[in-house]
């Protein structure tokens, strides 16, 4: 056993095609909370349609709020710019390995 347990305070509960009462019965019995589609996880949208621009919006805000950081740190231009190089790259490869950009 390796001693590892699931914090169903941080957990979320959701349903496709599930009666909403039993879903609540559920979380309450598991204490967890209940969850809609869409929905994040590992920080992409699961359950949008990725060929909307609004489904992209997350990956867009996580590299706006990525860059903004930056903006006060004492970088050299070198060093802004191999970090603009990072998450310019990682981020939108990360999600595009899942999901088809629109065009």
């Amino acid at each position: 056993m390796s001693g590892l347990k699931v914090n169903f305070n941080k957990s979320m509960l959701v349903g496709i095609n599930i009666d909403d009462s039993w879903l609540r019965a559920a979380a309450t019995a598991l204490h967890c909370k209940v969850g809609n589609v869409p929905f994040i996880y590992l920080g992409l949208p699961i359950g949008g349609d990725p060929r909307r621009l609004v489904f992209w919006e997350p990956v867009l805000t996580r590299i706006r709020d990525r860059l903004s950081g930056w903006k006060s740190c004492f970088l050299s231009f070198g060093g802004r710019l191999v970090l603009l190089k990072f998450v310019l790259t990682s981020l939108p490869v990360y999600a595009i390995s899942f999901f088809k950009a629109p065009s």
